[in-house]
């Protein structure tokens, strides 16, 4: 039902403005480059990806939830996109939601699972990729949250210290400080994924599910284009993932200007799965595919490194 709940509320809330309106890409009125000069490759974890951009974790666990990743995982497929599923925690839980969830190789799991619950899901569910997903203040204001965060780091460097699948520490929709940022590198991390609060805010939605809600919470955390300027300067130790509020191609081409190796979308592609049907998204995700080289040439980018540093804040 919790699940059920973050969808419809999500979808009631369209992403207007974002601070990454704030920016403007570098125009050429003279590109110097072609379709065929083009590179979309991006390197994440050590892999590498054809598309700079993803289907982020959206939710899991019930019958439609468990439907919605299935198709999504469909999409990806025929789409040649990533695709991350939700949360593996209702599958701890309910043998329907395990036997369920998407056959894709990525597991996504809260900081708030034991180490043997995490290590345990890992190997069930033979991941590639580990999205470790931190949410505290979502949990402090959810009614059913936990609320003991003590063990977080130590669970994160147990987890690091017993696996060599590539982990990724993600953010839920607050954005990252630079202590976050380093204490990732430290622990030898392969990811993070800034996820700012331009996008579905979970304080709001926990607000509105809470029958004492505090709305002043809703102004916590940093916002996608702040989280992506803090963790610029570390791109070469760690790999940076943007996503929060991602709209559109020129978005996704304006994280990768600003540091970003690769960009997640959740919302926006849920939108037109819902209201739309499977057939539409498609199309949409193939129509971003031929508009990110075309904004790359007006960049005369000739691969995702060529993007970093042609943007400028207005």
């Amino acid at each position: 039902m919790r699940k059920k709940d973050h969808i419809n509320i999500a979808l009631s809330e369209k992403t207007i403005k974002t601070s990454l309106d704030s920016y403007r890409i570098d125009y050429n009125s003279i590109p110097l480059i072609g379709i065929n000069d083009v590179s979309t490759k991006t390197n994440i974890c050590g892999d590498e990806w054809e598309w700079p951009f993803f289907i982020n974790a959206i939710t899991g666990g019930g019958k439609e939830c468990n439907k919605i990743n299935d198709i999504l995982l469909e999409v990806s497929n025929i789409t040649n996109i990533k695709f991350f599923s939700g949360s593996f925690s209702p599958a701890l839980y309910n043998e329907k939601d395990k036997i369920a969830y998407p056959k894709n190789n990525t597991l996504n799991i809260g900081l708030d699972k034991s180490v043997q619950e995490i290590l345990s899901s890992l190997k069930y569910t033979n991941a590639k990729y580990l999205q470790l997903h931190t949410n505290p203040l979502q949990e402090m204001i959810m009614p059913e949250g936990d609320k003991n965060f003590e063990n977080w780091y130590k669970t994160l460097k147990n987890v690091r210290e017993k696996t060599k699948v590539p982990i990724i520490l993600k953010e839920t929709g607050f954005g990252m400080n630079e202590n976050t940022i380093k204490m990732a590198i430290d622990l030898k991390l392969d990811a993070i994924d800034i996820s700012g609060r331009d996008g579905t805010n979970f304080a709001r939605i926990e607000n509105i599910r809470s029958s004492t809600p505090s709305p002043y919470l809703e102004e916590i955390g940093y916002t996608t284009a702040f989280s992506l300027e803090i963790a610029k300067k570390y791109r070469n130790n760690i790999d940076i993932i943007a996503s929060g509020g991602i709209r559109n191609p020129l978005d996704i081409i304006k994280t990768l200007a600003l540091g970003a190796k690769a960009c997640g979308i959740s919302r926006v592609f849920l939108d037109i799965l819902i209201n739309k049907g499977k057939n539409a998204l498609i199309n949409e995700i193939q129509k971003w595919q031929k508009e990110i080289v075309y904004l790359m040439i007006i960049t005369n980018s000739k691969n995702i490194n060529d993007l970093y540093g042609k943007i400028r804040k207005i």
